[in-house]
């Protein structure tokens, strides 16, 4: 279906160039940022097309350390740099594996946030008894740095050293849209310029329209 699809394209678009000045071919097929990208319905359903809403949301990040287990097995202590360090607080929910046993998974909660010149100094305090057999964890801290403008991370295409995300301007029709991308969590990624509030971005199917974009642009 999209093989012949892309094939009348490419003859629709000799057929009009037979008769077009070479100015206006050269206008024609010159890449353009601002060029819309049509897509059928059909299409659409075709490649699940998904579109999510740029607006503010908390934006939740990972902490990812090693730590080391205590002695009666039921805190674990790790240093985080400060840039990692200033999203962790007191109370925020952890998680704790041993490499020698991925599999079995301990709940925690930050315990103790110390700030010190060698870095800060996290305690987590587990909910039940660790693998004792082990004295280093992994230690996962969850955070909930900031409520921001925010896109999921699936929408965002990295092209030429830019940001890019295809923004819904009418039903079927998109742009591709040059996005300052801030802080990236699990799910979601921070916009600091590009969009605004209920902007409509292409998720899943994203890659797609960038590729018929940059078909019908060259």
């Amino acid at each position: 279906m999209l093989g012949t699809y892309r094939a009348a394209v490419v003859l629709l678009a000799l057929l009009t160039a037979a008769g077009a000045t070479a100015q206006s071919i050269r206008d024609r097929i010159r890449l353009s940022p601002e060029k819309h990208t049509p897509i059928t319905e059909q299409q659409a359903n075709e490649l699940t097309l998904t579109l999510n809403t740029a607006t503010k949301r908390p934006i939740q990040v990972w902490v990812r350390t090693a730590g080391v287990l205590d002695a009666a097995g039921r805190t674990i202590a790790a240093i985080l740099p400060a840039h990692e360090a200033g999203y962790v607080k007191v109370g925020q929910r952890a998680r704790v594996f041993s490499p020698e046993s991925r599999s079995s998974m301990f709940q925690a909660i930050v315990s103790r946030v110390t700030p010190g010149s060698a870095g800060t100094s996290v305690v987590v305090t587990l909910a039940g008894p660790a693998y004792r057999r082990s004295t280093r964890y992994v230690m996962e801290i969850v955070t909930e740095p900031l409520d921001a403008l925010s896109v999921p991370n699936e929408a965002i295409i990295e092209t030429n050293g830019k940001q890019l995300v295809y923004l819904e301007e009418a039903k079927g029709r998109y742009r591709p849209a040059e996005i300052q991308p801030g802080l990236q969590g699990e799910l979601y990624t921070e916009v600091r310029g590009g969009l605004t509030d209920g902007d409509k971005v292409v998720t899943f199917g994203s890659f797609f329209i960038d590729a018929d974009h940059r078909l019908k642009g060259s």
